[in-house]
C-alpha cells in the first residue's frame, strides 16, 4: 500500500500551523529534556554541546506580524493649512529670500501679493481652521480664518486651501499647497439650542447658597473648595486669585422643586449658574458654570463641575440679523 506525500505545512490554514508548532515544540522539548539528563551523566562538557545543539527559534505569530505592520491613518491637515495662510498673509513680493525659502517650503508654487506703498503692511493676529474637507484620498480643502490688520484697519478674512497630502505606508507623509488660497465667505452661524434649565433658585435658599460659596472660592481662591465637594470628587480650581471679587447671577435648575429644604442624602440636580468675575484690574468678566449637584447631610454639595450646559435637542432659528452679519464681513474684505 502506498502512501501519499506529506502535506506541506504552508499548504494548512493558519489555526492548523499553530496546533501543528505547538506539537513539535511539545515534543522538542521532551527531546531536550532527555539530552540533558543524559549530558549529566556524560559529563560537563557534554551538557553544554547539548544545550547549544537543542536551541530552536522561537514561533513568531502570522497575526501578531500583520498587526504590527498595520498603517497608522494620517489626521487632516488643518494645523499646516493654518502656518500656511498665517505666512501667506505676511509674505508679499517684496519679502526677503528667508521669509520667502520659508513659504516656498509649505506652497513651491503659490504666487504672491504686491504691495503698494508703506501703509500696506498686514498684520495678523491669529488664524484658525474652520472647516477642513477631504476631497479625495490624500487632497483637502481647509478653509482657514484670519483676524487680520492693514493700516489700522481690522478684518475677518477667511481662505480656502487646497492641501496635498503624499502619505507613506507608515502614516507620516510630507504636505504641500497646491495653489493660492482662494477667499470665500465666513461659514454659516448654527442655530443655538435652549438649555434646559426650566426653574430658578432663589438668592438665600439652600441650594443657591451652596452654588454661591463654591463659586467664589472657586475663582478667588479665597476658602477650601474641597470642603464644598461631595465625597470622591475633584474640581481643580483654576490659577489662585486670578479674580478679586465674584457676583452670583442666575441660578437655574433642570428639575423643579429643588429651592425648597434640602432634599433626600444622594438626591442629584443640575444646574446653570451665571457669574460676573472682576479680574485684579478691574475687568469684569461674565463667565457661566454647570454643574452636578448632591444632596448629603443636610447640604447641598458639588459632585461635578460639568463640561457644558444641558440643551435641547430643538435648535433656535437663526434670525436674518445675525446670518447677514456673519457673510457680511468676509465680502467687504475678500482681496
Amino acid at each position: 500500500m502506498s502512501r501519499s506525500p506529506a502535506q506541506p505545512v504552508d499548504d494548512f490554514p493558519e489555526d492548523v500551523v499553530d496546533d501543528i508548532d505547538s506539537g513539535r515544540a511539545w515534543r522538542q522539548g521532551r527531546a531536550r529534556r532527555a539530552a540533558v539528563w543524559a549530558a549529566l551523566a556524560a559529563g560537563p562538557l557534554a551538557l553544554f554541546a547539548s544545550c547549544a545543539s537543542t536551541r530552536v527559534p522561537a514561533h513568531t505569530s502570522t497575526r501578531a506580524a500583520a498587526s504590527a505592520a498595520a498603517p497608522v491613518a494620517a489626521q487632516d491637515p488643518s494645523g499646516f493649512a493654518q502656518l500656511f495662510v498665517s505666512l501667506w498673509l505676511r509674505t508679499d513680493s517684496s519679502a526677503d529670500d528667508a521669509h520667502l525659502a520659508a513659504l516656498r517650503g509649505f506652497a513651491p508654487n503659490v504666487e504672491l501679493r504686491t504691495a503698494q506703498g508703506t501703509g500696506s503692511a498686514m498684520s495678523v493676529a491669529q488664524c484658525a481652521s474652520v472647516r477642513s474637507t477631504r476631497l479625495r484620498s490624500g487632497y483637502w480643502s481647509v478653509v482657514v480664518g484670519c483676524e487680520t490688520d492693514i493700516g489700522g484697519q481690522a478684518a475677518m478674512r477667511y481662505f480656502a486651501v487646497p492641501v496635498e497630502m503624499d502619505q507613506s505606508a507608515a502614516g507620516v507623509g510630507s504636505l504641500a499647497v497646491v495653489t493660492q488660497p482662494a477667499a470665500v465667505a465666513a461659514p454659516a452661524p448654527a442655530g443655538v439650542p435652549q438649555t434646559l434649565y426650566p426653574a430658578d433658585a432663589a438668592a438665600g435658599t439652600p441650594l443657591a447658597s451652596s452654588v454661591s460659596a463654591f463659586m467664589t472660592a472657586y475663582l478667588t481662591g479665597q476658602g477650601d473648595v474641597t470642603a464644598l465637594l461631595s465625597p470622591g470628587a475633584r474640581v481643580p480650581a483654576p490659577a489662585s486669585a486670578l479674580y478679586g471679587q465674584v457676583q452670583v447671577g442666575q441660578v437655574a435648575v433642570g428639575q423643579p422643586g429643588m429651592d425648597a429644604p434640602v432634599p433626600a442624602d444622594g438626591t442629584t440636580c443640575q444646574v446653570w449658574v451665571q457669574v460676573t468675575a472682576t479680574d485684579q484690574n478691574g475687568t469684569a468678566w461674565p463667565l457661566g458654570y454647570a454643574l452636578r449637584m448632591r444632596a448629603r447631610a443636610g447640604r447641598w454639595e458639588v459632585a461635578a463641575l460639568e463640561a457644558g450646559p444641558a440643551l435641547s435637542v430643538q435648535v433656535a432659528p437663526v434670525t436674518s440679523a445675525s446670518a447677514s452679519a456673519g457673510s457680511a464681513s468676509p465680502t467687504a474684505t475678500a482681496q
